[in-house]
């Protein structure tokens, strides 16, 4: 578990998936924590049903991938996570989301510099990249309040990236 101020990000574990996949009243039972209407986007519910089957596979890769919780509601709201292991240069890149009603309140910048504060303590980590689109502007805020750097920018992309040495 890494803890913020205000947050906690659990790993996003095989038996996680699986109850989220089910419902979200098996999802509650197993966390022990409430859930976001919201939560899991569209987007992020396709990722988990394919992500399912790799967690069960490979367990110790959940700790790649994490659920944001804050601490004073009890309710998960987010997630964020790496979008593979490091590679073997020891680069790996992130991704994050929430619902609409946990935005604006600094819970993604609190997220995204205690995930790479713990990735940095990863010895095989080396560098840290994100992507965002140049019309994102809450995530473009976001990563530079979380210490990256734009590397790079490609028609409607921005291109981050936080050393780690």
């Amino acid at each position: 578990m890494i803890e913020t101020h205000r947050l906690l990000l659990l790993p996003f574990t095989y038996e996680l998936a699986e109850a989220t996949l089910k419902s979200k009243e098996d999802l509650i039972n197993l966390l022990n924590y409430n859930v976001s209407k919201e939560w899991p986007s569209p987007q992020y519910m396709k990722l988990i049903k394919i992500q399912k089957d790799k967690l069960q596979q490979t367990p110790d890769s959940s700790a790649w991938g994490r659920i944001a919780i804050d601490k004073e509601t009890r309710t998960l709201f987010g997630e964020i996570g790496c979008k593979a292991p490091p590679d073997e240069k020891g680069r790996v890149e992130i991704g994050y989301g929430m619902v609409g009603e946990a935005r604006n309140k600094g819970y993604a910048t609190e997220m995204v510099i205690g995930f790479t504060e713990w990735l940095s303590s990863h010895p095989e980590v080396e560098s840290i990249s994100a992507e965002c689109l140049v019309s994102n502007t809450a995530s473009v805020k976001v990563l530079k309040k979380s210490g990256f750097m734009i590397i790079r920018e490609v028609d409607d992309m921005i291109y981050w990236e936080k050393s780690q040495k």
